[in-house]
């Protein structure tokens, strides 16, 4: 039995688990690495938190570096559909796409907070994987705020988008864990909408204003 708190993950995350011994691993395991950090969680204590046997793990994983290696594939399949509107130039579309990324982004935050260059210095195979998915992460940002620029969302100086794209960067990355710490009493999903309005705060003085009333309604749902 999973002895783990679902409340972590959003919906559309938890969706993407069977109740498949690997997807339990997967599940348990991701939450796991996302509150105690990847380093810090041992293969035992997610097959106890799993309630299986650390050698059913191993049946499916040999070592952690494949659980991580699973999630990236996971994430990278799940942002590409996340994002098969991203030639839209509807702001209803653009906005929406945005907040389910980044719910997404924060349910797999691990991959992208945590410092894999020495735990996974004799793995080039799988540093090339955390590599290329934070690389494709912070193309994403920069083109949504390009692409944001071009339909006319948004209208900021082009000497400002790297500066603008490196803050909501930071907050994607480390926001959720930050608040989790700060703010001990406020759930999870309120959390994520207050990380939401910091990004789009940030973004408001670009804005056009007749996208303003479809933010805030996303904000207080």
């Amino acid at each position: 039995m999973l002895k783990t708190s679902f409340s972590q993950l959003t919906p559309d995350t938890l969706k993407l688990f069977s109740d498949k011994t690997r997807d339990t691993i997967l599940e348990s395991s991701l939450i796991m690495f996302n509150e105690r950090g990847f380093n810090s969680v041992t293969t035992s204590s997610i097959a106890d938190t799993t309630g299986i046997l650390e050698g059913s793990l191993w049946y499916h994983f040999n070592t952690k570096k494949d659980i991580l290696s699973a999630h990236i594939q996971l994430l990278e399949q799940v942002f590409l559909n996340n994002n098969r509107n991203v030639d839209s130039e509807r702001f209803d579309t653009i906005i929406h796409d945005i907040f389910k990324s980044y719910n997404l982004i924060w349910d797999f935050r691990y991959i992208l907070r945590d410092n894999f260059q020495n735990l996974l210095k004799d793995d080039q195979i799988v540093m090339d994987l955390v590599t290329q998915i934070n690389n494709n992460i912070d193309a994403w940002v920069e083109d949504r705020i390009q692409h944001s620029n071009d339909v006319g969302l948004l209208k900021i100086p082009q000497e400002e988008v790297e500066n603008i794209s490196e803050v909501i960067l930071v907050l994607g990355r480390y926001w959720l864990d930050f608040s989790e710490k700060k703010y001990t009493d406020v759930e999870n999903k309120s959390l994520r909408l207050k990380g939401l309005n910091h990004i789009f705060l940030v973004l408001k003085p670009y804005i056009n204003q007749e996208a303003t009333p479809m933010i805030e309604y996303m904000l207080n749902q």
